[in-house]
């Protein structure tokens, strides 16, 4: 049996977090919230392409949502073309860059944010655009992050 059921497992993790993360609104959020959803819906469209033969094959009466199609393909997991694996594959690698990303800038930021940008409204990339305009005043390493951030708009 390949690899794949492993990576379905790991790429069903990586999308349920983030679409708990898509679902928070916090603070540290900013626009990486619009890059995280870009590549969510790159990585699903990505993946829906190269699996479009299996999921026709072994999937087409599953009702789409809440992470059926995903298990779905990992019930056929020693079946599926090597191009959906590595979509697969691909996607979770991506995703989880993307999340760690997201962990690293509520981690370094968290105190910064509490103290700048409390009081501005979230959503929208507010927050980001706050941290922005304070960078002289932020710690090193929350400035690090978000010349980071700022670097891969």
């Amino acid at each position: 049996m390949k690899e794949t059921s492993g990576r379905l497992r790991y790429a069903g993790m990586c999308v349920l977090l983030a679409a708990t993360a898509l679902a928070f609104q916090g603070p540290a959020w900013g626009q990486t919230q619009s890059r995280l959803e870009a590549r969510v819906t790159a990585a699903v469209k990505t993946v829906e392409a190269a699996c479009r033969g299996d999921l026709a094959r072994y999937c087409s009466t599953v009702t789409p949502g809440e992470g059926r199609i995903l298990l779905c393909l990992e019930a056929h997991a020693d079946k599926i073309s090597d191009g959906c694996d590595y979509a697969l594959f691909q996607a979770s690698r991506n995703l989880d860059r993307a999340l760690d990303t997201i962990a690293q800038a509520a981690d370094a930021c968290g105190p910064d944010i509490d103290r700048y940008c409390s009081r501005v409204p979230e959503g929208g990339g507010r927050v980001a655009d706050c941290l922005s305009a304070k960078k002289d005043s932020l710690s090193k390493r929350c400035s690090s992050i978000v010349g980071r951030l700022q670097k891969t708009k």
